[in-house]
């Protein structure tokens, strides 16, 4: 084998062992981004749920019990869990159409979701919702299904100035980080390689 020849596939090896590291820095990127935009939603569903702590109200025919999942509240996102079951028998509910209404008169803001059925438990109801400013917020639960219709208010949250970020938030942010990095690192490698290229190129011409 000739020391070109033997350089050559050195050289080759190498481009191809580059090749193979942005492929995976470039997986591992998308997977941290997959995660990062499904984590809030799992991690809602995942928490364990205390419904003692919860609120209850009566919405027409329905008994809903408000707990709230996320404990920091922040301008921000907030998660909460709905239980739904009949006033009368406190038999489950699981095909109710379930509107989240938030009101910051304050701040002239207000805003809706809509809590979906979880499919672990068909009596819970989960919802994630953006307050988009500080202040005083009415938490407002609208609950239809084939017994009927009804409203009421849930809750008062104080969303505090300085309180802006929840545990998701953090968890996001940094899997943001870790991606912009790993962005930084591909297009570094892949400039460095490509200077290696031309200095082994450029010697090659003169020898």
């Amino acid at each position: 084998m000739s020391p070109y020849y033997g350089g050559l596939e050195l050289r080759k090896m190498g481009i191809t062992s580059i090749k193979l590291k942005n492929i995976s820095l470039v997986a591992l990127i998308f997977t941290l981004f997959t995660f990062a935009s499904v984590y809030p939603v799992a991690a809602q569903q995942g928490v364990p749920i205390d419904r003692n702590s919860g609120v209850d109200i009566i919405a027409g025919p329905h008994n809903v019990t408000v707990v709230m999942v996320n404990q920091n509240l922040a301008a921000g996102f907030i998660q909460m869990a709905l239980f739904i079951t009949v006033a009368d028998t406190g038999a489950i509910v699981p095909d109710a159409r379930v509107i989240i209404m938030a009101d910051n008169e304050g701040q002239d803001y207000e805003g809706w979701a809509t809590a979906l059925n979880s499919p672990a438990d068909l009596e819970r109801y989960d919802v994630r919702m953006n307050l988009g400013s500080t202040g005083e917020w009415k938490i407002n639960v609208d609950v239809s299904s084939s017994l009927g219709q009804g409203g009421a208010e849930a809750l008062t949250l104080e969303v505090p100035a300085l309180n802006r970020y929840t545990s998701g938030s953090m968890v996001f942010f940094g899997i943001f980080a870790a991606m912009m990095l790993g962005v930084a690192y591909l297009f570094w490698s892949v400039k460095r390689n490509n200077r290696r290229k031309r200095e082994v190129a450029q010697g090659e011409s003169q020898g």
